[in-house]
């Protein structure tokens, strides 16, 4: 929900209203919903967060007044002291608290104190930037480093109409392909075994109809996705999933992107392993909190480059920050008012 904005919820109300007429008057047309997620991560693009507006869209927002807490950390646990020490700069950065021991603590994740061995294996990991521009360059210098045969893919256009859907295109309208480059997955195929947005893997093989060759359409890429779970295409290599070309909007492309690198944007919902974490120069609201708590283990996070106390300490001055903590503190009131029921 921290990526739901006030003119996205103002359009969700809208539809749901047109989608319902008999319930038009009431808020949503009457549908039940549900948010979830934590506001103190990164807020929609092009937008200010929900809890921010001063339009319809805060009464639509106030009308949600059942809340339930989730206070159980997953993806950070471990009884170590370091774990430990990592939970509680966590809670402090999703605060909004530059303390010089939380940034001490961080900087002991550089270049600078890594092993050989530590760096070579970070070099491999995903690595997540502050800017578009930034993932952008990384993924073309891994791309030339793998020293293959590089595919173009360009998208199909459809013919113009004239409904508003069709001028959101949600798919490039390039996309680069080459043996044993890792990608992301950008839609959502088959949620129930894994095939969804932000699921990372590897290309096997470039497949094309005859007569065809880049830069046409594939008829399809071969993917190997090491968490999906569902029936295999292939029994000799039950993680290789054929992706083939999808329709958003006016576009017919492949629903794949580079990400040996990609923003911090991109990475909110996903947990990893091991990172390399550039927050670049600015700072936005939940852009530190989000980029460190992509990660379960301290020891799982390189930053690279180190960056100074002055730059940590912007986390504090975004004017969202105080709102945010207002809006949590009214939350928590109705949480307390909440009761759960089990059947």
């Amino acid at each position: 929900m921290s990526f739901l904005g006030p003119k996205l919820l103002l359009k969700i109300d809208n539809r749901l209203r047109q989608a319902f007429p008999n319930k038009q008057h009431d808020n949503f047309g009457g549908v039940s919903m549900i948010l979830v997620g934590d506001l103190a991560q990164l807020p929609p693009v092009m937008d200010k967060p929900i809890y921010a507006s001063h339009s319809t869209a805060l009464s639509l927002w106030h009308s949600f007044t059942i809340v339930i807490t989730l206070d159980t950390i997953f993806r950070q646990q471990g009884a170590s002291i370091r774990q430990q020490q990592f939970r509680a700069l966590l809670h402090n950065l999703r605060n909004a608290q530059a303390l010089q021991h939380d940034w001490q603590f961080l900087m002991c994740q550089t270049n600078a104190t890594l092993t050989i061995q530590q760096k070579k294996d970070f070099n491999s990991s995903i690595h997540l930037f502050a800017t578009n521009e930034s993932a952008r360059l990384h993924n073309r210098k891994m791309l030339k480093e793998l020293n293959l045969p590089v595919a173009l893919s360009l998208a199909k256009i459809a013919k113009q109409t004239n409904t508003e859907y069709d001028t959101n295109e949600q798919l490039p309208l390039e996309v680069l392909l080459s043996i044993d480059q890792q990608v992301m997955l950008i839609a959502n195929l088959w949620i129930k075994v894994g095939l969804v947005n932000g699921a990372i893997g590897l290309i096997k093989q470039i497949v094309y109809e005859n007569n065809t060759k880049p830069p046409d359409l594939p008829k399809y890429v071969v993917v190997q996705f090491n968490d999906y779970n569902g029936p295999p295409w292939d029994i000799a290599h039950p993680k290789d999933i054929p992706i083939l070309p999808i329709t958003r909007g006016r576009r017919m492309q492949v629903p794949l992107t580079m990400s040996w690198a990609i923003t911090i944007h991109k990475s909110q919902g996903l947990t990893l392993d091991t990172a390399t974490i550039d927050i670049g120069n600015t700072e936005k609201q939940g852009l530190t909190f989000t980029a460190i708590s992509r990660v379960k283990t301290i020891d799982g996070i390189r930053i690279e480059p180190p960056f100074s106390f002055e730059r940590f300490s912007k986390l504090q001055n975004n004017p969202y920050t105080t709102i945010r903590k207002k809006e949590e503190t009214r939350l928590q009131l109705l949480s307390a008012q909440t009761d759960i029921y089990s059947p």
